[in-house]
């Protein structure tokens, strides 16, 4: 025992009595230094039980800590990091307890913390607790990693990001947290929501690791994306369903936890999978939602919208969106829309997943569609000059796009100045070249309304601007949005004209129009139609659209205009613009249907009325085509009736074999594969 640290220790025993705390006493803290030096070299056993006594008062912030007594502190902590996570247990009571005192001290000296040895011996520490599993993660001394885990985490949100950029650190966060041993903590917390306590491996789970992962780097994050839905998706899955189940049990603590991991896997996560890993697991969240909403529960508003988040995320994957449409929600919608008729930002998302659920149906049986339009445009209005809004502004326009393919809303879009927004923000530089994208194209389905087809013709200013963007932009999906614009705007009237002298003759035998979610089926029908000898206008290399003048060549000189049919046909307005143009030029439309259970309304359903749809999910691709040569040869057939033109012989029972003659036409056969997004 030293009794110089005893009689200063008595001193700051009397401070902490009295509330006399950030004392300034360089002396007291030398002394500290020289005394615990000493014993550390000579008597170890009473080294531990100084440093233990002194830690426990200076962690308490009686004294301002100088460097010399820091840096002591920080080596001997180092030491003892390296001895816990090479499972050398601690010798007594006193190592355990100074390892707790330096960590509260460290937690308040961020340039300490940031020690390029205590960073790399903690980044140990976390791979080891991630490759050891439950010893680790539930040993006595968890505390103390959990309170560094929020030193780090406080220093990322204080945007000292010169720390934070050590990926190693970021990696073995991510591993921890997928570990077997992860999920069986979300299996006890969801034994234990009632309680408003959690366990210190709770607390270094659900605060500690997932604290800090809410403020990772969004790009590092999405590396690992795959990985934590792997591992955890299912376990977030679970927790939905016990709070449906017993939400008016679950204590306030455990409500936070499930917000804040709901919020992270919505934003920095994401729930939805491109290649649709997990899909069934994707649905089953959004169905627990709607039932969450449905109930509906207040103890948290930002996990209801959350849940709304989840259902709107699903929408943008295929699979979960024809999920959600055969569930026939809207009604169920604006339910949950008069639930929480109070809470703005609830009723946005409502309207934004009704406009990716509704059919043509729905709208006719709305009471009033201007409503559904007034929200999405008081939204952009409101949010159109803030900073920082812009993903929410490209959302917005993505919504508008997808509302715009129902006649009724257009017509309440433009009726509510709706393209003077569009003009807007198609015309702003500030904005990215997406947003302005969107902006365009939304434009281009409006223009299909005959009195803003004549507004935007003879808005000189924004026609001047859309030429630039057609000739001049380096950009090629916005050039082409400008382009068709430019072209529905401008096209000659020369329709009758046209048609009479259209020849027998023809360039192509089929122009396929589809849109690009669908360019697996349409490839396969493309490359079966080549095969059989069919000149197809297609064009692989340019997937993201060719000239206008060639589209509109094509149409014109094919004798054949597939319309591949889905709600992501009806929804793009360069297929609209291709089959409206098809049917202006009186063509063979033979429509083809390319998602199982689509019915072609609106104004597609119109298009299509009278003629006959070959259905490829319904029948399989190779009974499918059959039926569509047998459709292709009836046309012929009837149109021989009229007259007798050349044609390009078809292989509908008997195909050309190798010693068939085969007459090569005169024009040279072009590819063409018009896409679109």
């Amino acid at each position: 025992m030293s009794e110089l640290i005893t009689e200063h220790c008595n001193l700051l025993e009397q401070w902490k009595e009295n509330n006399q705390f950030y004392q300034d006493r360089d002396d007291i803290l030398n002394d500290f230094h020289t005394e615990l030096s000493r014993l550390q070299s000579s008597n170890i056993v009473t080294f531990r039980q100084e440093i233990n006594k002194v830690t426990t008062l200076l962690c308490t912030n009686i004294i301002n800590l100088n460097e010399l007594i820091l840096t002591f502190f920080l080596d001997y902590f180092i030491q003892l990091l390296k001895q816990w996570r090479e499972l050398t247990y601690f010798h007594d009571s006193n190592d355990s307890d100074t390892f707790e005192n330096l960590s509260i001290i460290l937690k308040c000296y961020s340039h300490d913390l940031m020690n390029e040895l205590l960073v790399q011996e903690f980044i140990q520490c976390l791979i080891t607790i991630a490759r050891i599993g439950k010893d680790m993660f539930t040993n006595r001394n968890i505390p103390v990693i959990t309170r560094m885990l929020n030193a780090y985490t406080d220093i990322e949100s204080s945007n000292r990001h010169y720390f934070m950029q050590v990926s190693q650190f970021d990696d073995s966060i991510l591993k921890c947290l997928c570990t077997p041993y992860t999920v069986e903590v979300f299996d006890q917390f969801k034994l234990s929501v009632k309680s408003e306590e959690r366990t210190p491996t709770e607390d270094f789970v659900f605060d500690g690791l997932f604290g800090h992962v809410s403020l990772m780097n969004r790009e590092k994050l999405q590396e690992q994306a795959l990985d934590l839905r792997k591992y955890l998706l299912a376990s977030i899955s679970d927790l939905l369903d016990t709070f449906e189940i017993s939400y008016n049990e679950w204590s306030e603590s455990a409500v936070k936890i499930l917000t804040d991991l709901t919020t992270l896997f919505l934003y920095s996560v994401q729930l939805t999978i491109v290649n649709d890993i997990c899909q069934d697991v994707q649905q089953h969240i959004c169905d627990t939602a709607i039932r969450i909403l449905v109930i509906p529960t207040y103890r948290s508003m930002k996990l209801n919208n959350n849940c709304l988040q989840y259902i709107y995320m699903g929408t943008s994957n295929d699979k979960t969106l024809d999920h959600l449409q055969s569930q026939k929600l809207t009604s169920t919608m604006f339910n949950i829309a008069n639930l929480f008729k109070n809470e703005g930002e609830i009723q946005f998302n409502v309207y934004r997943i009704l406009a990716a659920i509704m059919i043509e149906e729905d709208i006719k049986r709305l009471d009033g569609t201007g409503a559904i339009a007034k929200v999405f445009l008081d939204q952009l209005t409101e949010i159109k000059d803030r900073s920082g809004w812009e993903v929410r502004v490209r959302n917005l326009l993505t919504s508008l796009k997808i509302l715009l393919q129902h006649d009724q809303i257009r017509d309440e879009i433009h009726t509510q100045n709706g393209v003077s927004l569009f003009i807007y923000c198609a015309t702003m530089t500030k904005y990215d070249t997406l947003i302005r994208q969107r902006a365009l194209e939304n434009l281009l389905i409006m223009s299909f309304n005959e009195k803003v087809h004549l507004d935007l013709k003879e808005n000189t200013t924004f026609m001047t601007y859309i030429k630039s963007i057609s000739e001049d932009s380096t950009e090629s999906d916005l050039q082409r949005a400008a382009q068709s614009l430019l072209w529905m705007l401008t096209k000659d009237e020369t329709s009758k004209e046209s048609i009479d002298n259209k020849t027998p003759k023809m360039t192509y035998d089929i122009m396929i129009s589809y849109s690009h979610k669908d360019k697996d089926l349409c490839f396969q029908l493309y490359d079966r139609l080549q095969k059989d000898n069919f000149r197809v206008w297609i064009d692989r290399d340019q997937m993201h659209g060719t000239p206008l003048e060639s589209m509109s060549n094509a149409i014109e000189n094919s004798e054949f205009v597939f319309l591949c049919m889905s709600d992501a046909y009806k929804q793009s307005g360069y297929c609209k613009m291709e089959a409206y143009y098809a049917l202006e030029r009186q063509c063979c439309i033979i429509p083809l249907v390319m998602k199982s259970q689509y019915k072609p309304d609106g104004w597609l359903g119109i298009v299509v009325t009278g003629r006959m749809r070959i259905d490829f999910p319904k029948y399989g691709f190779e009974d499918a085509y059959n039926k569509l040569m047998i459709e292709i040869d009836r046309h012929r057939k009837e149109r021989k009736k009229e007259s007798h033109p050349h044609h390009h012989d078809i292989p509908v029972t008997i195909k050309p074999s190798d010693n068939t003659p085969f007459k090569e036409d005169k024009v040279i056969e072009k590819i063409v594969f018009q896409a679109k997004r």
